[in-house]
């Protein structure tokens, strides 16, 4: 074989490589990323409620991380946004925060919209005694 055959094989060796590792490890790494969401939308009245910490209003491009929960008052909505791209839209007097397990969310009260990417792992909805599975 000659030199420029050899350093041909290796390139797209590690090209192949590279593509396998690309596709297999988001998809991997993404079991647990509902453990943070960024809010993308306020309307009117919405309030993170951090644990150990006082109540605040939102504001858009707020970090809500695991235990916070997130409260719209009357004709109020917010939009959260997930690192995984699922995204979760919170209608009026809706009570949501970001659970304590693996891609798990409670719904306290109210309704709200729960989009989840194809391979993203889907989503466990604890709403008071009734949990709810979703897969893609």
């Amino acid at each position: 074989m000659t030199l420029m055959n050899i350093q041909f094989r290796v390139i797209l060796a590690i090209a192949v490589l590279s593509l396998a590792l690309g596709i297999w490890l988001p998809s991997e790494l993404s079991a647990d990323e509902l453990k943070e969401a960024k809010v993308t939308q306020v309307v009117q009245d919405v309030k993170l409620h951090p644990t150990n910490a006082s109540s605040r209003p939102a504001a858009v491009n707020d970090n809500v991380r695991q235990g916070t929960a997130v409260q719209t008052g009357d004709n109020s909505r917010s939009e959260l946004t997930f690192t995984d791209k699922t995204m979760t839209r919170l209608g009026e007097k809706t009570t949501f925060t970001v659970g304590e397990g693996v891609r798990t969310i409670n719904l306290g009260s109210g309704q709200f919209l729960l989009y989840v990417p194809k391979k993203a792992g889907g989503a466990n909805v604890k709403m008071g005694p009734v949990t709810a599975a979703i897969t893609g």
